[in-house]
């Protein structure tokens, strides 16, 4: 009797605590939902120290760090999670964001090419890579990307952005306007790029 009891305990205890890490997990994904990062990052740590090989909870928390500009903490959960599961979904794009913060260029276009190959018509993906070249001053592939991003997406404003950058740089006045303008009337006038294409197209048309 004593030991069917202490089995039933012990059973009990399994149970309880398999219910405690599917809460924390719950809690944690609803928090990095509605952007309350810290709870996110408190909930997937408890996940963590029960089950230190759970590739997603890394990843979620990943993510929390990152939307808190502790870029150096996310990467670290970002490689964890890839070294434990490098099938998890986005994974090595969100990594490529958080390089690319970290000005890890090379790592990035890395991480960016890697999702890619999986993903070969994601805009957003071509288009940060193309963001990582063209920070690497490495203009003909960043070219290359941003008219990829626009070939799949013909309404993708950032597109037309970087590729207006490109333009004004090579001294491409009326192709970097022209594109300029596009972002405009993609994005609108209340986008957070707008000031900054609005200073931009003042520029080139002082130039002239």
């Amino acid at each position: 009797m004593k030991k069917t009891l202490l089995s039933l305990l012990f059973i009990f205890s399994l149970s309880s605590a398999y219910t405690q890490q599917q809460s924390n997990i719950q809690i944690a994904y609803n928090a990095l939902k509605s952007k309350s990062y810290d709870i996110a990052i408190l909930n997937y740590s408890k996940v963590i120290d029960v089950k230190v090989d759970y590739a997603p909870a890394y990843y979620g928390r990943a993510i929390a760090y990152y939307h808190q500009q502790d870029y150096k903490q996310a990467l670290l959960d970002f490689n964890k999670a890839v070294q434990l599961d490098k099938n998890l979904k986005d994974v090595f794009y969100s990594r490529g964001l958080c390089n690319l913060q970290l000005n890890n260029l090379s790592r990035a276009i890395e991480d960016f090419t890697e999702y890619l190959k999986e993903n070969p018509k994601s805009a957003d993906a071509l288009y940060a890579r193309a963001n990582a070249y063209y920070f690497g001053e490495q203009d003909d592939a960043a070219l290359a990307d941003y008219n990829s991003a626009i070939t799949i997406n013909n309404s993708y404003a950032n597109g037309y952005y970087g590729r207006a950058l490109i333009n004004k740089i090579r001294k491409n006045n009326d192709a970097a306007l022209r594109d300029f303008d596009k972002y405009i009337e993609l994005a609108g006038k209340n986008s957070p790029l707008a000031p900054e294409v609005d200073r931009l197209i003042k520029e080139i048309l002082q130039a002239e």
